[in-house]
């Protein structure tokens, strides 16, 4: 990007939920960015940081997860915690733990479905 206010632009736009904000955030006309975001290289550089934020922010809730699951299972085995919150806590780990599963399938599937469908094409 050629501007300052532009590279200002594309990080308020990853931390305001609308791009009036955004553009006020960083003093920008809003009229310039939404011309700026009916440009390719911009949107492209746009789509490219959200991306990044959006990895980021998978990896750091990832590295939590462990931590996260011995909470939920001490609640869910505390007897001192309402019966009301200890269900909500074996109801958590019995949703996620089926989630997993079932996105594990689904992506079992879809990489045997590509493997095929490479297969098929001679690749």
């Amino acid at each position: 990007m050629k501007s300052s206010k532009r590279e200002l632009l594309l990080s308020a736009l990853l931390t305001n939920p609308t791009v009036r904000e955004a553009a006020a955030s960083v003093d920008v006309p809003e009229t310039t960015a939404y011309n700026w975001l009916r440009n390719p290289d911009f949107v492209r550089e746009y789509q490219q940081r959200k991306r990044e934020a959006i990895s980021e922010a998978s990896s750091f809730l990832q590295s939590r997860i462990s931590e996260a699951t011995g909470i939920v299972c001490s609640i869910m085995r505390n007897e001192k915690v309402s019966p009301r919150t200890r269900l909500e806590a074996c109801r958590t780990i019995f949703e996620y733990a089926y989630k997993a599963v079932e996105q594990e399938q689904i992506i079992q599937r879809i990489e045997a479905l590509e493997s095929s469908a490479m297969g098929d094409s001679g690749q």
